[in-house]
């Protein structure tokens, strides 16, 4: 009904604004409806306790009878970090459960619907299902192949190059690098090359007044551990979760230093390209990542555009033209054919003071 498809809504736009936050966890939204009206909201807490059920159900006073419990994603039917929610459905004598989308961990998958009914719950399904996949899809894609999601930021001129003279430190405006930290904060970890952090010296932590205690992990992909020891980023490692991904040959004394300094990190194997990305990727997989956004350089971007994983692509553009002394912003794709180009399609454009960001959604 057009009942269920406002409320559902609600519950994904709840689970949006909690997404990064919720550790190996998905950001789930939960909307409690007695005879159609909200009575109480609830989201997935930080670090994925307590789930959003738990949340919504604990912010009602004097339960009522006749209650509608909308959430996002199946309702647990295990006992992990957190009790099963289910029991708490059942213990609420509920009347309905509308779910957007099954959970398809094998610990679940069904289990959570299948209890809810046989203690006489009324239990609907699919509601806004495609809408909830976008908060879910970190976690499916961890869940399914034990990778991350990827997604990709680039901030380039108008015609698509980096800046190219040393010391210039800006390409885009205030509101579009606000934005950018925005991204920050709804993602597990964000990744760049070693010249980045050369050039930039960059903290890669979320500065936006609010959202400073939800910045990312950061990681580095830096083959031969060129990272300098007194960089913003190591200075902040043991306030910040950070991460280097190096080679086999790298310093081992130089390992020790960093690793003092609270910094973790890991050896992977090299190709012709640099370090391998699906080493990477599979290491934060184990670890439960569920998404990671990658800034840069312009040869981890071409590395990541042509990845399996990869959901989508923040462009952020300027207003300024760059001429061939410029840099691309996406390095060599070794592409001699365009059916070979990465399949991406255009699912957003938004203004931002004559500055323009494209989110491009990759085509399964």
């Amino acid at each position: 009904s057009s009942d269920d498809n406002f409320f559902m809504d609600y519950a994904i736009r709840l689970a949006a604004r909690n997404i990064g936050n919720t550790g190996e966890n998905p950001s789930v939204g939960c909307v409690i409806t007695s005879n159609n009206k909200i009575i109480s909201i609830g989201v997935t807490g930080k670090n994925g306790t307590p789930h959003a059920e738990h949340n919504a159900i604990h912010g009602i006073k004097n339960f009522p009878i006749n209650t509608t419990v909308y959430v996002t994603l199946e309702p647990c039917s295990h006992s992990g970090k957190n009790p099963p929610c289910t029991n708490l459905l059942i213990k609420k004598k509920v009347k309905r459960v509308v779910i957007a989308q099954k959970d398809p961990n094998p610990i679940v998958n069904g289990e959570g619907i299948k209890l809810l009914e046989t203690n006489g719950i009324q239990v609907d399904y699919g509601i806004s299902e495609k809408l909830a996949q976008e908060n879910h899809y970190g976690f499916i894609n961890n869940i399914k192949y034990k990778f991350p999601e990827i997604n990709i930021k680039v901030a380039s001129s108008k015609n698509g190059f980096t800046i190219p003279e040393e010391g210039t430190k800006w390409i885009t405006n205030y509101l579009s690098r606000s934005y950018g930290h925005v991204l920050r904060s709804n993602h597990d970890a964000i990744m760049v090359g070693i010249n980045t952090i050369l050039k930039d010296n960059p903290s890669l932590t979320c500065r936006l007044p609010g959202l400073t205690n939800f910045s990312p992990s950061r990681i580095v992909m830096d083959t031969n551990l060129k990272i300098p020891i007194n960089s913003k980023i190591i200075n902040t490692a043991e306030k910040n979760e950070t991460i280097i991904f190096t080679s086999k040959f790298s310093s081992e004394r130089k390992i020790k230093i960093l690793k003092n300094k609270g910094v973790k990190v890991i050896k992977i194997p090299k190709t012709k390209q640099g370090l391998s990305l699906n080493s990477a990727l599979k290491f934060l997989g184990k670890k439960e990542y569920n998404s990671l956004l990658i800034e840069g350089g312009n040869k981890l971007i071409a590395s990541a555009i042509t990845s399996s994983h990869l959901n989508k692509v923040f462009w952020f553009s300027s207003e300024k033209i760059i001429g061939e002394e410029g840099k691309p912003s996406i390095g060599k794709l070794n592409i001699n054919n365009l059916d070979n180009s990465p399949n991406l399609f255009l699912q957003n454009m938004i203004n931002l003071d004559n500055n323009y960001l494209k989110v491009y959604r990759v085509r399964k």
